[in-house]
C-alpha cells in the first residue's frame, strides 16, 4: 500500500479570470484635495502643512510659514553636509601630518 495515494493530492485550482480590470477604467483621483486639510473650531481655523497643524487667519502666512520651513530644512541639510565634509578634511590633514613627521624622523606626537 503506497504511502501517498492520489486522494491526497491537491487538485490544480482553476484560472481566475475577473481578477485583473481590464475592462474596468483606472481610477482617476484627485489627490490634491487631500493635501490641504483645514480644520474650523470656532472662530479659529487650523490647516495641517508638512506634518504640523499651523493656525492661521491669512492664507499669505501660511504660504510664507510653508516657504520657511522647506528653506530651514534645506540649510540644516547644507549645514550637515559642511560638518562631514569638515571632519574628512580634519581626518586628512591630521593623516599628513602623522606622514610628515614620520618622514622627518620626529616621532614626537
Amino acid at each position: 500500500m503506497p504511502l501517498f495515494n492520489k486522494k491526497y493530492e491537491s487538485k490544480p485550482t482553476p484560472v481566475r479570470t475577473g481578477r485583473c480590470n481590464i475592462g474596468c477604467p483606472p481610477v482617476a483621483e484627485d489627490l490634491d484635495e487631500y493635501k490641504n486639510i483645514s480644520l474650523t473650531l470656532g472662530n479659529k481655523e487650523l490647516k495641517f502643512l508638512d506634518g504640523i497643524w499651523i493656525h492661521s487667519n491669512k492664507k499669505g502666512d501660511i504660504d510664507d510659514l510653508t516657504e520657511m520651513n522647506r528653506k530651514i530644512k534645506r540649510l540644516e541639510g547644507e549645514n550637515n553636509l559642511n560638518k562631514v565634509k569638515v571632519e574628512i578634511l580634519m581626518d586628512l590633514l591630521t593623516q599628513n601630518v602623522l606622514e610628515l613627521n614620520k618622514l622627518q624622523g620626529d616621532d614626537k606626537v
